[in-house]
């Protein structure tokens, strides 16, 4: 057995890999039987892929899989729903604007993070053209763009503000929840399983429309991520919960409610988190009500899953 294919099968839950190790492996050995390296390469790779999305429950026929799938239109609606657009007041449009002009005669460094910031300007609304038109493949690609061009300026922005003796960690962090919209909403769209996602023509475009809608509501609500606007008194708290909330429908396997729920969660989390944290005073007053709020959502969702077990086996 190669190198590939036992990293490959590691990846499998140890059931799975225990019961069909052996299948897996007897096909992997035809199909690329006299296939040149980089076509081994490729299928080890999938074979990976598809043990990863076991371990985490992420294909077509798992929960998490089924939740992304008909979450995708609404993520791609709520990533432009995030864009900075002018005659709001957004401090964002600023960074977009010097962007552009500073256009390919800026030094090295800042030319990335320049095109990092003129990409995630224009990439989602490509993103949305595509699944409204049912351009899948091209939807999951311009997911994965999203996110990795906000991992680009999340790492110029730990040179830049987390030296050692001038550090700014403040700073990186607003900046970071920011960001984190479109790193999560970009993975969350590109890791739904391919096979889910398939043209529905008018109800995707109404779908891509309402995630527009209420990204567009919760951005103005959080001030377009502007420390200035930082939230106060319930509104943290509150855009936090509902989403998490609205996720926990997919225990009862209603899923559309799911959907907007995790859709809207990579918008509203990571900055209302960063308002209460201002608002309590640091990390680590915070981090008991985190870890209290958590440890509920979880033992509501395994409540409900119970139950649904229940009513399945009566019936």
């Amino acid at each position: 057995m190669s190198v590939a294919l036992r990293t490959a099968l590691a990846l499998y839950p140890a059931r799975y890999r225990r019961d069909r190790g052996a299948e897996l492996a007897e096909v992997f050995a035809d199909t690329t039987e006299g296939a040149g390296r980089l076509a081994t390469a490729r299928e080890a790779l999938d074979l990976a892929g598809y043990g990863l999305r076991m371990r985490v429950g992420l294909t077509a026929t798992a929960l998490g899989g089924r939740l992304l799938a008909v979450a995708a239109p609404l993520l791609a609606g709520t990533l432009v729903g995030l864009s900075a657009l002018p005659g709001f007041g957004d401090s964002r449009l600023l960074h977009v604007q010097g962007a552009a002009r500073a256009g390919l005669h800026a030094p090295v460094n800042e030319l990335v993070e320049n095109l990092a910031i003129l990409g995630l300007a224009v990439v989602p609304l490509l993103l949305a053209a595509a699944v409204a038109t049912g351009a899948w493949r091209a939807a999951r690609v311009l997911g994965t763009g999203v996110a990795l061009l906000a991992a680009v300026r999340l790492g110029f922005a730990a040179v830049q503000y987390c030296d050692v003796q001038h550090g700014d960690y403040w700073f990186f962090l607003y900046l970071a929840t920011a960001l984190v919209p479109y790193l999560l909403g970009g993975a969350m769209l590109a890791a739904a399983p391919a096979e889910l996602l398939e043209s529905r023509g008018r109800t995707d475009r109404l779908l891509v429309l309402a995630g527009a809608a209420a990204g567009f509501a919760v951005t103005r609500a959080q001030g377009a991520y502007d420390t200035r606007n930082l939230m106060d008194d319930w509104w943290p708290l509150l855009l936090l919960v509902v989403p998490l909330l609205l996720v926990l429908f997919a225990a009862r396997d209603r899923l559309l409610p799911a959907a907007l729920g995790l859709a809207v969660m990579p918008l509203t989390a990571a900055f209302s988190l960063f308002s209460l944290w201002e608002e309590v005073g640091g990390m680590w007053r915070l981090a008991p009500a985190v870890l209290l709020g958590s440890a509920t959502l979880l033992l509501a969702a395994r409540a409900l899953a119970g139950g649904r077990r229940e009513r399945a086996l009566e019936i």
